[in-house]
Order: structure tokens, then C-alpha cells, then sequence
């Protein structure tokens, strides 16, 4: 099954602390719970926008973030139409 990469957010949380000091620079950040269009429902990080901004149905879009040659992480980003 395909995805359009497109969603939106179920619940989420803001995190302040970082859970260990290699994520020190990325607090805060946005960990949600996001229901694809197609159903089903995955955790992801939310980027690109401004944590305080995060609302419950914000539609979403998929990216992927590179963090080494092995490792590709999908995230989302508001969806701007």
C-alpha cells in the first residue's frame, strides 16, 4: 500500500527535557501520534514550525530526515496548501 505522505495530528506532546544529552539540542521538541490519510495511525517527530503551534487535526506531510548513511527518519511538517 502507498501513502500520500499526508495526515494529521491525533495527540501529541511538546517534550522540554531531552531524554538523553544527545537530543540537548533539539528541545523542544513535538513527539504525536498521526493518523495517515489512508488509516493508519504512526508516532512521529512534527518539525518545521513552531512547537507551541501544534493543534489537534493540523494536516501534516511527510519528510525525511537523514541522520547517517543507514539511518532515514520520516517526520512532518505542517502542510501548507
Amino acid at each position: 500500500m502507498q501513502s500520500t505522505g499526508r495526515g494529521k495530528v491525533v495527540t501529541f506532546t511538546i517534550c522540554r527535557l531531552p531524554v538523553a544529552e544527545a537530543y540537548a539540542a533539539d528541545v523542544p521538541y513535538v513527539v504525536a501520534l498521526i493518523q495517515l490519510e489512508e488509516g493508519p495511525t504512526m508516532m512521529s517527530n512534527i518539525v518545521e514550525c513552531d512547537p507551541e503551534s501544534v493543534v489537534a487535526g493540523m494536516p501534516l506531510e511527510v519528510i525525511f530526515t537523514t541522520w547517517s548513511d543507514e539511518i532515514t527518519v520520516p517526520q512532518f511538517r505542517p502542510l501548507v496548501d
